[in-house]
């Protein structure tokens, strides 16, 4: 399976803010929405992604400073590893482990189209292998039948 059918069945979705917004900010944002990544929009040309793990940066980087006085954009994640919508869950999930991250950024024409994370490709897969399962069970039954008769 590629990517971009997995962005059909609506993984991938993500939620964005501006880079001059502040950790708290993001830190809301991300409880709200119950998500544990946020797309970052600056003026670069690829835009940055703050994780769960750019917050435990930001209190190495900054120990005495209140995360409200923090913009995102001095914390996050800016040299990002992306998929492309032609690229298979296989190759995803490679890119990921290999990197040890768990939220992959797809781009698409230079832009982000969606952000997959690691639940997702795994109950893809999960999902793929059971069905297979299934069916070859079904098969083995059906040789098992006509040997019978």
């Amino acid at each position: 399976m590629k990517i971009k059918d997995l962005l059909k069945d609506s993984a991938g979705s993500f939620h964005a803010m501006e880079g001059d917004q502040t950790v708290e900010q993001a830190l809301k944002m991300m409880s709200a929405y119950s998500v544990s990544a946020l797309v970052v929009r600056t003026e670069a040309a690829m835009p940055g992604i703050f994780t769960e793990r750019d917050l435990v940066r930001c209190h190495i980087l900054f120990p005495d400073r209140e995360i409200k006085g923090i913009p995102v954009k001095d914390v996050m994640t800016s040299r990002l590893i992306v998929a492309e919508p032609e690229d298979t869950l296989e190759e995803a999930m490679g890119m990921m482990i290999q990197a040890k991250i768990r939220h992959l950024p797809v781009v698409s024409e230079g832009r982000i189209s969606g952000v997959l994370n690691l639940e997702d490709l795994v109950a893809k897969h999960v999902g793929a292998l059971t069905r297979e399962l299934h069916y070859l069970k079904d098969y083995i039954s059906d040789l098992q039948d006509a040997a019978h008769d």
